[in-house]
């Protein structure tokens, strides 16, 4: 089932012909938070920069208000922080952070 939906995803990409997300494989988290003067929140990831151009990066950020399942994937990394886990995500490949425009965001996580 999880090959099937991996398949049926690589085709729907392919055959959109132009990707709207890439991944970044297993990465550390190296620290996380929040703002206090707005909800967001960012994570910072081992390895190379990610995200499009005009806003490639380490920190990644999201709105842990305004996204849908932005207080769960605070939650998430968070818990995957700190219990040493590692995490992918799926970096938006043509939108940076709305609010911060020179930060990378993710469409969704997968915890190790």
């Amino acid at each position: 089932m999880r090959l099937a939906m991996t398949l049926s995803a690589m085709v729907l990409v392919s055959a959109a012909g132009e990707a709207w997300a890439s991944g970044t494989g297993p990465r550390q988290i190296r620290s996380i938070g929040c703002h206090l003067v707005d909800n967001t929140c960012f994570v910072e990831i081992s390895g190379g920069i990610v995200g499009p151009t005009g806003c490639q990066s380490t920190s990644l950020r999201w709105n842990q208000k305004e996204d849908a399942n932005g207080q769960s994937i605070l939650a998430l990394l968070t818990a995957a922080f700190q219990s040493g886990k590692t995490v992918s995500f799926e970096i938006r490949d043509t939108a940076c952070y709305v609010y911060q425009p020179v930060f990378p965001t993710f469409a969704y996580i997968f915890v190790h």
